[in-house]
């Protein structure tokens, strides 16, 4: 698995100190499996962290406080308790993986049997958890299918299970992250080469620029 586009550094430090949210925490989680790169940085931000936390100095007049180890990956998974297991991923960080059967093994079933619904032509999604701050949902794609133009509330990761999508002059392929926010406009569109599955977390819902994809972003809970 060639990985070639990694989310910002801030997501891992996030990650590392388990302050994500669940939608987002899952999607690194899902990454970190998947990218050696991710996981080798994701040791020195927990390494750095050690070692300011053990060298910090007392303020005069308070008592110096206590040692507390930062956190290692493993605590970071242990610690969060998620509706559904995913203790395999913290064995498989940084090693190659199947991405579609390790987040099916989050799901507790194929990726096929999930409740997919028709977003237009070649485009179905499958809702797995929203709320009014995150939305969480996986995308499947035909060959060629040109997704609706959008921007977004707030940030927004994409990792890419299966297949590939370009936007613009970057091409996204399996274990990639596409890191996106607010400022970002685009219209991702399915190479020719097959099928393109993603794992993607939203803040908030998307914004769509088309009348027709406004009209079904209810029906799509996205």
């Amino acid at each position: 698995m060639n990985i070639t586009h990694h989310p910002d550094t801030a997501w891992l430090l996030d990650y590392a100190c388990g302050t994500l949210s669940r939608g987002f925490d899952l999607v690194m989680a899902a990454h970190l499996a998947a990218c050696s790169q991710c996981a080798q940085e994701l040791g020195c931000a927990e390494q750095l962290g050690a070692d300011l936390m053990m060298n910090s100095r007392p303020v005069a007049g308070q008592a110096p406080p206590v040692a507390i180890r930062a956190p290692s990956q493993a605590d970071v998974l242990n610690a969060w308790t998620p509706s559904r297991p995913i203790a395999s991923f913290g064995s498989a960080i940084g090693n190659p993986v199947d991405l579609q059967t390790l987040v099916a093994q989050y799901l507790e079933c194929g990726i096929s049997a999930l409740p997919w619904r028709g977003a237009g032509r070649g485009l179905a999604i499958a809702k797995l958890s929203g709320t009014h701050t995150e939305r969480l949902w996986l995308l499947r794609a035909a060959p060629g299918t040109v997704l609706p133009r959008h921007t977004h509330s707030g940030s927004e990761l994409t990792l890419v299970l299966k297949g590939a999508f370009f936007n613009r002059d970057r091409i996204y392929a399996a274990g990639d992250i596409e890191d996106a926010d607010e400022t970002v406009d685009h219209q991702p569109v399915v190479t020719n080469e097959g099928e393109c599955i993603c794992l993607a977390v939203t803040e908030g819902p998307l914004r769509f620029r088309a009348l027709l994809p406004r009209l079904a972003q209810s029906y799509l809970g996205i």
